[in-house]
């Protein structure tokens, strides 16, 4: 009966932090935050290698966890300086994340092309499902918006970004990502309401990107739009996220490690 108390306060804080002020106030510390971490990449020395590693093995998948790993860690605050001894830390990440996402979103789907599943079987799929949309890993959403950019959009769940910032401030332990991933469940249901209205305002743009990017016949227009995307959008979506955590972090700190 508790959670539902809190969790029902924190939902109205939530409906109040997207009110005009405070969610002006937000996305402007956001943009500085972007200046940010794009000062911080500069130290990320593997940056260039990994990203063509990524590209020459053509596997998607594993450099969408990097580079959104790799914006959340420039993103997240810090009291150390972001230099190259900074970016050689918590590499482990990048992988918890990338199979996480692997294992939940796309494993299950190759299951449903099989002959052998009965009504139940297909039930419980329908219910897991539903589950991916609900905490945004699914590449459909409640709203159109940019399935075609494919691998790329289960990584960009809030869920999976908190969950990253809780276990880039953790301890290193082996219970570090079990850890974290409660306090980021908790954190994505406690504020539901926020992730869900913010979330959907990014698939729009993305949405809106991906259409100039692909149906513009100009080449120039295309590149941009695209790199406007991954550039802008992305890292900006990250860094809105991270100083939402903050904020909630300074507000709720009982309620994610009592």
């Amino acid at each position: 009966m508790q959670f539902f108390d809190s969790c029902r306060a924190s939902w109205l804080e939530s409906f109040d932090l997207l009110r005009h002020d405070s969610l002006y106030t937000l996305v402007l510390v956001s943009l500085k935050s972007l200046t940010t971490v794009y000062r911080s990449l500069l130290y990320a020395w593997f940056l260039p290698f990994t990203l063509l590693i990524g590209l020459v093995l053509t596997i998607p998948r594993l450099l969408a966890a990097f580079y959104i790993t790799l914006i959340i860690r420039a993103a997240r605050p810090s009291i150390t300086f972001k230099d190259r001894h900074y970016w050689q830390q918590r590499t482990v990440a990048d992988w918890v994340l990338f199979f996480f996402v692997v294992c939940i979103s796309y494993i299950p789907r190759m299951l449903i092309d099989s002959p052998l599943l009965t009504q139940p079987e297909l039930a419980i799929y329908a219910i897991y499902e539903l589950m991916l949309k609900i905490f945004f890993l699914a590449d459909y959403f409640w709203v159109p918006g940019a399935e075609q950019l494919g691998v790329c959009i289960p990584f960009l769940s809030p869920f999976l970004i908190i969950w990253m910032l809780f276990f880039f401030d953790a301890q290193n332990t082996v219970w570090t990502p079990f850890e974290s991933f409660v306090r980021a469940l908790m954190m994505f249901l406690y504020n539901y309401p926020f992730f869900l209205v913010t979330y959907a305002a990014m698939r729009v743009f993305l949405m809106f990107g991906h259409f100039v990017a692909y149906s513009v016949d100009i080449p120039v227009v295309s590149w941009g739009a695209f790199l406007l995307l991954f550039g802008v959008v992305v890292p900006y979506w990250i860094c809105f996220t991270t100083n939402f955590y903050t904020k909630r972090m300074h507000e709720q700190f009982s309620l994610y490690y009592s």
